[in-house]
């Protein structure tokens, strides 16, 4: 949720278009015009699969980390929605691992021929990315990536480069 004077803006995508609209004399949170598609683009992927993946791996976890009083809705709308119990969910994990880390596969690849998914410099699109991986780390100390991956050195380089907390990196 964004409030800006008299403007208050809900979901990441229409922050993010809203502040480059609002903010035209701002550095662009998109590298500039032609950056909008592929970023688009970038959060659909987040949104569809990469955040549903993470989610199936440590759904468990942010279960034991909610307060008490969210607990009971949470366990509901998420065994609901993935028609089993939470343990059942993640009680695999292990074993789904090596393909959740093989569909970073495009990830990688432009991590290896540029610093961030935005070019020299991140872009909006790092942020989205970056963020179901801060998610898993705040609530889980299931390891996602080897420490050795590019994502996981991406991963460490933006969180050092936006001053992220070292307390919130359970596994980083």
């Amino acid at each position: 949720m964004l409030v800006d004077d008299e403007t208050t803006v809900a979901d990441s995508w229409a922050i993010a278009t809203y502040l480059e609209e609002r903010y035209p004399d701002r550095p662009s949170l998109f590298g500039g015009p032609g950056g909008v598609a592929p970023t688009r683009f970038v959060n659909a992927w987040a949104d569809t699969v990469l955040n549903p993946a993470i989610a199936r791996l440590i759904v468990a976890d942010v279960f034991t980390v909610l307060h008490e009083k969210d607990k009971a809705y949470f366990r509901q709308t998420r065994e609901q929605r993935f028609g089993m119990p939470l343990e059942r969910v993640s009680a695999d994990r292990g074993s789904r691992l090596p393909t959740f880390r093989q569909m970073l596969e495009p990830v990688r690849a432009i991590l290896k021929a540029q610093p961030h998914l935005g070019g020299e410099q991140p872009t909006y699109a790092d942020c989205i990315v970056l963020g179901g991986f801060l998610w898993a780390l705040c609530v889980s100390s299931f390891e996602l990536l080897d420490p050795d991956d590019p994502v996981a050195t991406w991963r460490v380089r933006l969180l050092d480069r936006f001053d992220v907390a070292r307390s919130a990196r359970r596994a980083a």
